[in-house]
């Protein structure tokens, strides 16, 4: 299932907070294919494709094995994937979808938050798991914004956010994931920043 691309993506961070680190060419990303421009925070630091491809892998089997399936992730494109002090993470993906074959999205959409929660759940038992959502405004475009609060043993808290759209033929999905409020408001001020070419 090519659609849960967006939950491999965001659930490989809470699973390996190991990093690989790639020299930044710069701090402004233009990604042409959906006219985004995005200005990455100075403390986030670029995951290597090498490294971004094994977690994502990692992160499949872990999806696969919770709910007795095959995901198909060959068709998605990473745009952006970047770490900030190892545990705190940003990504976002491109993966062609076409209504008439792929199916209604906003179903598509319920189907990956269901397999998060569950996948979630099952690998993290102990946890204490919050749920919502609602939809977000990206210069004027809007969002899916799914969100899951997990909470340690009263330890540390992790939040997890996936933004989802049907754009320009693909399903777009950025997701995130933060410990602290600081970085919660770099991501979110970054993403409120970001325009598209309309």
């Amino acid at each position: 299932m090519k659609t849960l691309t967006r939950t491999i993506l965001l659930l490989f961070p809470l699973f390996f907070f190991q990093s690989s680190f790639a020299q930044s060419p710069g701090r402004l990303y233009n990604f042409e294919e959906i006219g985004w421009t995005i200005n990455l925070p100075y403390e986030f630091k670029m995951i290597d494709s090498v490294e971004n491809e094994r977690k994502m892998n990692r992160g499949k089997k872990h999806i696969e094995d919770a709910n007795g399936i095959i995901a198909e992730i060959s068709d998605t494109k990473t745009l952006i994937s970047a770490t900030k002090n190892t545990y705190n993470y940003f990504n976002a993906t491109l993966t062609p979808f076409n209504p008439a074959t792929d199916g209604d999205f906003r179903k598509v959409e319920k189907t990956v938050r269901d397999l998060m929660y569950k996948t979630i759940v099952q690998r993290m038992p102990d946890a204490t798991i919050d749920s919502s959502t609602t939809t977000i405004l990206l210069d004027g475009l809007a969002f899916a914004k799914f969100g899951i609060t997990v909470s340690i043993k009263d330890k540390f808290t992790i939040h997890m956010l996936l933004l989802t759209k049907l754009y320009r033929g693909y399903d777009f999905g950025i997701s995130y994931l933060y410990l602290d409020e600081e970085t919660k408001s770099q991501i979110e001020g970054m993403l409120s920043r970001s325009q598209f070419a309309k």
